[in-house]
């Protein structure tokens, strides 16, 4: 029989390993989450100077052009027709989130976001703005998709703007019978995909329920998560897409949209390339997903 001397060192020894264990385990998770942090302030300040040299470019290009033009009532209708097309944005990047989610790290998330929303002289709506970049979803009850993309603004300007911008956008992505709430042109817009929504069988659910997804011709998925994503593609209808590209953010995988992404999508994307952040494919369906899943193995 031991002593209660011999009982009791064994129990403080013990005691002492599982606080060296806790302790330990809670200092990895500190320096695990602080390096995330620290590279989500680094693509952040990298985004900001990139959104600047655009803007100035920009801004010299802008210098000699009018600003008003009093006459285009005017015009014949063909060419208004013509002008409103023109007016259309390029490709607009769709980050699909959760209901109810706010996305990752939201904390620092809030922080960065005036950085990351730095007005530019081509940016067209103030209330852009105000809602910042970031892929928060309003606070609901239906279980719907959300995301923070700004509505095309030829849709608002007048009548005659808003028949030319519907043959080219249409309210969809609605889950099952849900009522539709984002205005999408499936031949322009890319998907985007963040971590949590690749990680959550709410997430892989609704996807499943979303036929309109299967009309997607442009993801672009956080590369961290979007090999086990990929490994079960089928389920998810995938054959339409022709343009694939997984991308090494911290903020796309915090559901994060860089304002230089926003701006102008392919040279967003380029540029993340070129700097050996992103891999992207091409093929149809299945062979742009093969593609660039190589590249994740």
């Amino acid at each position: 029989m031991l002593s209660p001397s011999v009982i009791s060192g064994s129990d403080s020894h013990s005691y002492m390993l599982q606080l060296i264990i806790k302790i330990t385990i809670l200092v990895g998770w500190f320096s695990r989450r602080l390096r995330q942090y620290t590279r989500l302030a680094q693509e952040a300040a990298s985004e900001a100077a990139e959104e600047r040299r655009l803007a100035r470019e920009e801004a010299l290009l802008a210098a000699s052009k009018p600003t008003t033009f009093p006459q285009f009532s005017r015009l014949p209708a063909e060419l208004r027709q013509q002008i409103w097309e023109e007016a259309l944005p390029n490709s607009r990047v769709l980050m699909l989130q959760l209901p109810g989610s706010s996305g990752r790290m939201p904390s620092l998330a809030k922080c960065l976001s005036p950085v990351l929303a730095l007005r530019s002289p081509f940016s067209v709506s103030q209330s852009s703005q105000k809602r910042g970049i970031l892929g928060r979803s309003r606070k609901n009850s239906v279980n719907v998709w959300t995301c923070s993309a700004k509505i095309p603004v030829v849709l608002h300007v007048n009548s005659e703007s808003r028949v030319v911008a519907l043959r080219h956008y249409r309210l969809g992505l609605a889950p099952g019978n849900s009522q539709p709430r984002i205005y999408v042109n499936f031949k322009l817009d890319v998907i985007g995909l963040s971590d949590e929504l690749m990680q959550s069988p709410v997430g892989r659910n609704l996807w499943r329920l979303t036929e309109d997804l299967k009309k997607a011709r442009m993801l672009c998925l956080a590369s961290s998560s979007a090999a086990s994503f990929l490994s079960m593609r089928q389920p998810y209808g995938l054959e339409s897409v022709e343009e694939l590209a997984l991308v090494d953010s911290t903020l796309w995988a915090a559901g994060i949209v860089p304002r230089v992404a926003q701006l102008d999508f392919k040279h967003w994307i380029t540029w993340q390339c070129e700097r050996g952040n992103a891999r992207w494919g091409y093929g149809k369906g299945i062979e742009a997903c093969d593609d660039i899943s190589e590249t994740t193995e």
